[in-house]
């Protein structure tokens, strides 16, 4: 039977698990348990693998840097310079990574000291390095390296023991963008350079992509690709500057979920907004208090890589209103968002959008953001082949019963879980099953090569190996996790 995802332990705790492709390897997946200083490797049956001092920082990874068949990890770092801005202080940050087969440990970049920012109102300051810093992708185990408010980026190759630095980029922040590049575009607000200062922390991924290494993001107000070479005039690949529904008025942020469709390749999808955990975090508090912003501006984007054309479509703004609309218009991805059709056709999208006081689940034609169907008072959580008989499975919650006044207000969901799966025929869903009293357990995971966040993590459904079962992870009304045996 295969591992699944996760790992139930005997003391309740739920530790995530990652493949091993390794064919020399005793087990077929690890997790890693971060415990202050301390960093254990569990096999799938959760027995130890090694046990390292690591010192503390954010244990993040997804990246395989040696090409061994292990993931690899990396930890952000920080340590206060006692240096004042505003009421805080300012911290040096960096990055080191480690080997997931070992625990050992490499240095591959400076540290960097936080962006004090002063504005009328407030000083506060922004830190450099981070889980976000170190971009990773299929096909390839080059890295690419960048802080948060990047002007450089680098490309890092793992050969003989060692990090060794390919090449550097110009960051579409300063006039060193506009002064290197053949290929920059004027950005999307018209002030006369293609760069747009500060532009946020990359969002995305290296890939391969017509047999050409590349490193592919969306920042501010753009989606770049550039080649994973030296810095050169030729290196930036394509350049589409836009901004989501037009609108001027805003910066132009790119956070949210970016996956690559896996069925259509030359489509890499943002789905700008928060995700699933966020909606499990207030069901589980009773509080509407987890990522109150839902990603600012929440709009859906389709990236053709080989055309460099986007399809965007925009959905709202939080800071309109007086930001009144923090929620209302709030697009929620779930972690699987993709409705496969099969090798060679694009894929639709599935996600959340909470419109009118109502949950309300989008699914778009194939390969662009159109609604194909959308479905009131309902909402997805996940897309996966939980059960593995080679069909994709919808996990969800209604928010709303028919009897139920039709009225706004409905933003937490029921406690109840149902699987389900898509008709593509019919274009509909069909549910298999319902349990009553929980809702599914979503637990952070690192990135994977094909699917990134710019919340540093991702939130999948669970399924881990119990009683000689494959089970789903549920969490229930009263705080606890239940396991549900999955039939095949």
């Amino acid at each position: 039977m295969e591992p699944g995802n996760a790992m139930l332990l005997g003391d309740g705790s739920v530790v995530p698990l990652y493949r091993v492709s390794d064919p020399a390897a005793a087990t077929r997946a690890v997790g890693f348990v971060h415990d202050g200083d301390a960093l254990r490797a569990l096999d799938e049956d959760g027995g130890e693998l090694w046990h390292q001092d690591v010192g503390a920082g954010a244990l993040f990874g997804g990246f395989d840097f040696d090409a061994d068949g292990w993931p690899d990890l990396g930890l952000a770092r920080s340590e206060d310079t006692g240096k004042a801005c505003g009421d805080s202080t300012i911290l040096s940050t960096w990055v080191d990574l480690l080997e997931g087969r070992t625990g050992k440990l490499y240095s591959p970049a400076a540290p960097l000291e936080s962006i004090c920012w002063t504005f009328p109102s407030t000083t506060y300051p922004t830190h450099q390095w981070s889980s976000l810093g170190v971009l990773f992708g299929a096909g390839t185990k080059r890295l690419g390296l960048m802080p948060y408010y990047a002007t450089t980026g680098w490309f890092f190759d793992f050969e003989a023991g060692a990090f060794s630095t390919i090449g550097s980029f110009a960051y579409p922040s300063t006039s060193s963008y506009d002064a290197t590049y053949l290929d920059d575009q004027p950005n999307a607000f018209g002030t006369g350079t293609s760069y747009g200062e500060f532009s946020h922390v990359a969002n995305g991924m290296m890939l391969v992509e017509g047999g050409q290494e590349r490193l592919a993001f969306f920042t501010s107000a753009r989606v770049v690709q550039y080649a994973a070479s030296d810095i050169g005039a030729s290196q930036l690949l394509a350049d589409t500057p836009y901004l989501t529904g037009g609108r001027t008025d805003i910066v132009g942020r790119n956070y949210g979920l970016v996956v690559r469709d896996p069925e259509y390749p030359q489509h890499l999808i943002l789905i700008a907004g928060t995700g699933a955990d966020t909606i499990f975090s207030d069901m589980t508090t009773g509080t509407m208090e987890s990522d109150p912003w839902g990603g600012i501006e929440r709009h859906v984007s389709v990236y053709d890589l080989a055309s460099s054309a986007v399809d965007d479509r925009y959905f709202s703004f939080a800071h309109d209103a007086m930001d009144g609309h923090k929620y209302e218009g709030r697009v929620v991805y779930p972690d699987g968002p993709i409705v496969r059709r099969g090798a060679g056709s694009p894929s639709r999208i599935a996600f959340n959008v909470y419109e009118g006081g109502h949950w309300r689940l989008h699914v778009t034609e194939p390969g662009n953001t159109i609604d194909a169907l959308v479905l009131p008072d309902l909402f997805l959580w996940d897309i996966r082949d939980v059960d593995g008989d080679g069909r994709d499975d919808w996990i969800l919650s209604p928010s709303r019963d028919p009897g139920e006044p039709d009225v706004p207000g409905y933003y937490y969901l029921k406690w109840r879980t149902q699987l389900a799966h898509w008709d593509e025929t019919g274009l509909g869903i069909i549910v298999d099953r319902e349990v009553m009293d929980a809702i599914p357990l979503l637990a952070a995971t690192f990135r994977l090569p094909e699917k990134t966040s710019s919340r540093s993590y991702l939130y999948p459904s669970l399924t881990a190996r119990q009683g000689g079962a494959m089970s789903l992870l549920l969490w229930t009304s009263d705080k606890v996790v239940e396991p549900l045996p999955l039939g095949r």
